[in-house]
């Protein structure tokens, strides 16, 4: 059995053992993500004669008749975007690992902010994809529970970005985890056009694609391909190139079961972002698989409120039977022939069964609560609901909203860490810390590696708890220190002032260095000192004066 006939054989494997996910994925697309890929297993020619991509745009909508899940998919992900990888602020720092230190110098300290402002600067370049592809995959993670983005140097493309970023098609994407629950196989199942296979294989293309697209009605003609990344068995052993990483890359022809491009990663590639995964799954759940019922319910009391809604508005009409008549016209001013009998009675009436269109409407709303409440939409109207709260009850509100969305964050978190040792390998392989780059690293940091440290707003609110002990305990003790004022001798108001503000988010500008601080009041109480010795003088002068004047009045009495 050859290598490519093994790989497909545990791609068959990986399909397989994940069927069940397809299923429940499909009846998601179909509700809350209806622009995602389909999951439907296809045969080849249906899948890539882009059929199931006309399927999903026009069969989809047969399934919505409410938008709930859709618009709670978007306003989620854009406050998950929003807590973990904010564009506004810098999401991340850089660190080093060394268990023996617990505080840098400022050089140490200006070269993590040197090389966290080139990161963000390489990440958010227009051409790299990366604003795309996060977004892209943070909505997929809410619905799906899963997701992946493919981290790659941009030296094979013709590209100003140093590093692009794409989303995968969950649909085309399998997985397979170590001992420690790692994923660490990556199986991926696509096409590509003959034009653009032989655009990424070049020399390699096979011979049966490269006569395809030397037709002008075959250029466009797909192709299925499998790429298999996994561990390089002889990983760490001599060789050249790309054959001494650790993760080795095959991407197989299926059509004739061949091999036509190896290759390699030093870091794992495509980064997975899953959804809280359950112990012993490869795959996580998304909230909105979690409240999938409640969305599939909305559907069709939303469409038994637009059936009621029609028979309010163009009711079924009751005729009689006798006589010959036409089914009236319901127009505005037509006249209708035969509508009343001799008695004037009339002989067409509409047929009303007593629908309740308030009562739809009240269960609408409470099923589209219990939704919206599921995908965490409370969380992020709290203070819209109540703008006037006060400084230590939005505390509370934010550090239940860090405790919620806490765990899902933390697990996005955990992506992202590998996502930025990605980062740093495909920069550091570019120059980043060779001795004569401006971003070498410090003599005392050489030799340890370099993290990731999270700094997003999330882990502010993590943090809202200590923010409402400290104003709890302000508003405890200010009552007392009124009565016992050496009770504040207790607090250091500076400390204080900057735990709150970094719990808070507020500038680092908002606050003096502290040795601006420290030479400001030195001068102040200089200043005062100055003027107080001044005032002094200004007293003896003044007493002097007095006696003299005092002393010459009593030589002019005679008195001396």
């Amino acid at each position: 059995m050859t290598a490519a006939d093994d790989i497909i054989q545990r791609l068959s494997q990986l399909q397989m053992a994940r069927s069940d996910f397809e299923r429940m994925w499909q009846q998601v697309a179909n509700v809350a993500a209806p622009e995602a890929s389909e999951f439907r297993k296809l045969g080849m020619l249906g899948m890539l004669a882009g059929l199931p991509k006309r399927a999903a745009a026009a069969n989809r909508s047969k399934y919505i008749f409410d938008s709930t899940g859709i618009n709670a998919v978007d306003r989620l992900a854009s406050g998950i975007e929003a807590l973990v990888i904010p564009q506004s602020e810098y999401w991340h720092g850089i660190g080093v690992t060394d268990l023996t230190r617990d505080d840098y110098d400022d050089e140490e300290k200006m070269w993590f902010q040197r090389i966290r402002n080139m990161m963000f600067k390489v990440r958010y370049d227009a051409d790299s994809g990366w604003v795309t592809a996060s977004q892209t995959a943070i909505r997929r993670t809410i619905a799906f529970g899963n997701a992946f983005m493919f981290v790659e140097d941009d030296d094979d493309y013709v590209n100003d970005a140093m590093i692009l970023y794409r989303h995968l098609p969950l649909a085309q994407c399998y997985i397979a985890e170590d001992h420690q629950g790692n994923a660490n196989t990556f199986y991926r199942y696509y096409a590509l056009t003959a034009t653009q296979a032989l655009g990424k294989f070049k020399e390699k293309t096979p011979e049966k694609i490269r006569k395809a697209t030397e037709h002008p009605t075959d250029k466009d003609k797909e192709f299925a391909f499998i790429q298999c990344i996994h561990p390089r068995g002889d990983w760490g052993m001599s060789g050249r190139g790309l054959r001494r990483t650790r993760w080795a890359s095959f991407h197989v022809f299926e059509e004739e079961k061949s091999v036509i491009s190896e290759s390699g990663y030093f870091e794992f590639p495509v980064i997975d972002f899953r959804w809280l995964p359950e112990q012993g799954m490869v795959y996580g759940e998304g909230p909105v698989m979690k409240c999938l019922a409640d969305i599939q319910s909305l559907q069709q009391m939303a469409k038994n409120e637009l059936k009621a809604g029609e028979q309010a508005v163009n009711p079924t009409l009751l005729m009689a039977h006798a006589g010959v008549m036409n089914r009236p016209a319901n127009i505005p001013g037509h006249i209708v022939h035969g509508g009343l009998n001799a008695q004037g009675q009339e002989l067409v009436k509409p047929m009303f069964q007593g629908q309740r269109l308030d009562f739809a409407t009240m269960v609408l709303e409470a099923k589209r609560a219990q939704v919206k409440d599921a995908m965490y939409l409370n969380l992020f109207q709290l203070l819209v609901q109540n703008p006037q709260m006060s400084a230590t009850e939005a505390m509370i509100r934010a550090n239940e909203k860090g405790e919620l969305l806490g765990p899902a964050g933390s697990r996005l978190q955990q992506s992202l860490s590998r996502l930025i040792e990605r980062e740093l390998g495909i920069l550091s392989r570019r120059g980043l810390y060779d001795s004569d780059s401006v971003y070498r690293k410090p003599s005392t940091l050489q030799g340890r590696k370099t993290t990731a440290q999270m700094t997003s707003p999330l882990d502010r609110l993590r943090r809202a708890k200590e923010g409402e002990g400290t104003m709890r305990l302000l508003e405890i003790v200010s009552p007392l220190a009124q009565v016992e004022p050496e009770v504040v001798d207790n607090f250091d108001a500076d400390e204080t002032v900057r735990v709150l503000r970094d719990i808070l988010g507020a500038p680092v500008q908002v606050l003096r260095d502290p040795k601006v601080r420290d030479q400001r009041r030195a001068n102040r109480q200089a200043a005062q000192s100055q003027a107080q010795n001044a005032a002094i003088a200004e007293q003896y002068a003044a007493a002097s004066k007095q006696g003299s004047d005092a002393l010459a009045s009593m030589k002019a009495a005679g008195a001396l």
